[in-house]
């Protein structure tokens, strides 16, 4: 897919903002730790988490790159609280006046400026190794800006939304107790993962846990649905043949 690139100043340094399409509308926005991702239709632009803290400036450049206005983002929804998904939410949010959409566990503690939940690395070699890679658990700020979340807005598994045309909420808890995962079924069906999942040198579960056990019984879940593309918040997209690569991992056997 092709990018397209916005060069916007901020202050006196000059920043390229790349918005990368994923599918015809879906476009990913790398924030350098973490992905966020944009549904862009006719009628409105749904943002997919809102980034560390200060990357309203880069989402807002990715956005006119795409000849849209930061304004036009009618909707966030997040997948789950940690700093690099919901420390810029407060910003976006005041800069968009969208409506911000999350699990209630997860939304509690964003609405009291709370910037993570208690972790634990994934068990095994590999995830301890990524776990410290990933700055073990002195990563990120201990406080984000609070987020005055209406309670309207908190959403449940399966519950209807009338965002993004209609977006599927998915309680996937694990990674924390409030994940969610979205599936939208434009363009295919596309999956937005979060960090139930990453996709960096291959598909993998998330390092760090809440509640590991659940983590991989979401994954389970995950991979009995029907979808083309999944987005992940770290790592690349799967464009093609999403579901099936979920399938193969974490089928039940």
């Amino acid at each position: 897919m092709s990018n397209v690139v916005k060069s916007v100043t901020t202050g006196k340094r000059m920043v390229t903002m790349t918005a990368r399409a994923v599918t015809e509308h879906v476009f990913r926005i790398s924030l350098k730790v973490v992905n966020v991702f944009l549904i862009a239709l006719p009628e409105s632009l749904t943002l997919v988490d809102a980034g560390t803290p200060g990357s309203l400036t880069r989402i807002a450049g990715a956005v006119r790159g795409l000849g849209r206005r930061p304004e036009e983002i009618t909707d966030i929804v997040v997948t789950h609280l940690h700093a690099d998904h919901t420390g810029g939410l407060a910003e976006v949010q005041g800069a968009t006046g969208a409506r911000v959409w999350m699990h209630p566990a997860d939304a509690a503690l964003v609405r009291a400026g709370v910037a993570s939940r208690t972790y634990r690395p994934a068990p095994g070699s590999i995830g301890g190794q990524l776990f410290r890679l990933a700055g073990g658990r002195k990563r990120g700020p201990s406080r984000i800006r609070p987020v005055a979340l209406a309670p309207e807005n908190e959403i449940g598994d399966r519950e209807e939304m009338t965002v993004a045309g209609k977006l599927l909420p998915l309680w996937t808890p694990g990674h924390t107790e409030g994940h969610v995962a979205f599936l939208w079924p434009g363009d295919r069906g596309v999956l937005f993962v979060g960090d139930a999942a990453g996709h960096m040198a291959r598909l993998r579960a998330s390092p760090i846990y809440e509640d590991y056990n659940r983590g991989v019984e979401s994954l389970r879940r995950l991979a009995g649905l029907d979808f083309e593309t999944a987005c992940f918040a770290h790592g690349r997209p799967l464009t093609r043949g999403a579901a099936r690569a979920f399938a193969k991992v974490w089928a039940p056997r």
